[in-house]
């Protein structure tokens, strides 16, 4: 049989999207159990799925080149899990990571960011990693509140805040509130700031809907030019997180920023979009372009939603020449 004509191709993709969206509790996926809206430890429903995932956190931070340590601090939500590295005196960056990927996302990009800057990886608390929600799930001004708690835990005056995809759209979300303490800001590949995302990620609609090993491997060929690049460590962190994760939810609170929205991002941007990016074309590189004030965009050539990993080493250069 010939490939599905494009038109079903996108229909099939927007009620895939829309299944996504609604995150509502009536619906149960084959790998769910129906469970209550809210659980002090949503992401996971057994101490075995909790150790499971640990231990295939643990298994990629082994990866990272550089000294680090791991720390929590308090918020008014509960603990947030952080990576720390880099030099104690060095200009603090925060790295806001993807959806269902956590703070060890970074290995092929923390040696560079730490030799000049003291860098917070910071486990989002709704989100696969080690922060443990303690309260109800958050609206977007409790999530305001929440990375105010851990800048001020961590006595963080002045920020340099990088963002990937969802930890995009958290990022440009700090960025245009009236009091903010970002320094400079960087959007990788940033999800739904710009625009709605293509119908290229349906494959990764589907992994959402249907975790498996075979669906995780069309997720990465549609999220990367080189899937080969990312470490079976980190795709297998990336599987379990998804499989025992619901994160659906928090989907419909990343809606596109209008153009009055945008214009509110006045600190110096970088906006890093890939030549095959499925979250971020040509329209978004325009809409960022005239809306946002005081922003490079740079094209990364070869390159698709996971950057860091296509092209980690070009990457590197383009944040660190940003932010030095």
């Amino acid at each position: 049989m010939g490939k599905p004509f494009p038109i079903f191709r996108k229909f099939v993709f927007l009620l895939s999207l829309t299944i996504v969206l609604s995150g509502c509790s009536s619906i149960v996926l084959p790998h769910q159990k129906k469970r209550p809206d809210f659980l002090p430890e949503y992401l996971f429903k057994s101490k075995k799925q909790k150790a499971r995932y640990f231990k295939a956190y643990n298994k990629t931070l082994s990866l990272f080149p550089v000294k680090y340590e791991e720390i929590d601090v308090q918020t008014r939500f509960g603990p947030a899990h952080i990576i720390v590295s880099g030099p104690k005196n060095g200009q603090p960056l925060v790295l806001l990571h993807g959806m269902d990927a956590s703070s060890t996302m970074w290995y092929p990009n923390i040696k560079a960011f730490s030799k000049t800057h003291r860098v917070y990886a910071v486990d989002y608390i709704m989100d696969a990693g080690k922060s443990v929600l303690k309260t109800d799930p958050l609206n977007n001004q409790e999530v305001v509140l929440f990375y105010s708690d851990v800048f001020d835990q961590l006595k963080l005056k002045s920020v340099d805040l990088l963002g990937t995809s969802r930890g995009g759209w958290i990022a440009a979300w700090l960025a245009i509130q009236p009091e903010n303490r970002i320094r400079k800001l960087v959007l990788m590949s940033p999800a739904q700031v710009f625009g709605m995302v293509d119908y290229k990620i349906f494959p990764a609609m589907w992994f959402k809907m249907f975790p498996s090993r075979k669906s995780l491997a069309k997720t990465m060929k549609a999220f990367a030019t080189h899937p080969e690049k990312v470490h079976p460590y980190f795709q297998n962190q990336f599987y379990i997180a998804s499989k025992f994760g619901d994160s659906r939810p928090q989907v419909t609170k990343m809606m596109p920023f209008s153009k009055d929205e945008l214009e509110k991002i006045t600190v110096p941007t970088l906006f890093l979009s890939g030549d095959n990016d499925c979250m971020n074309g040509d329209s978004a590189c325009e809409k960022a372009k005239e809306h946002v004030p005081n922003i490079t965009i740079v094209k990364i050539p070869d390159s698709g939603h996971f950057m860091n990993t296509d092209q980690s080493e070009l990457v590197n250069k383009e944040v660190m020449k940003f932010l030095n």
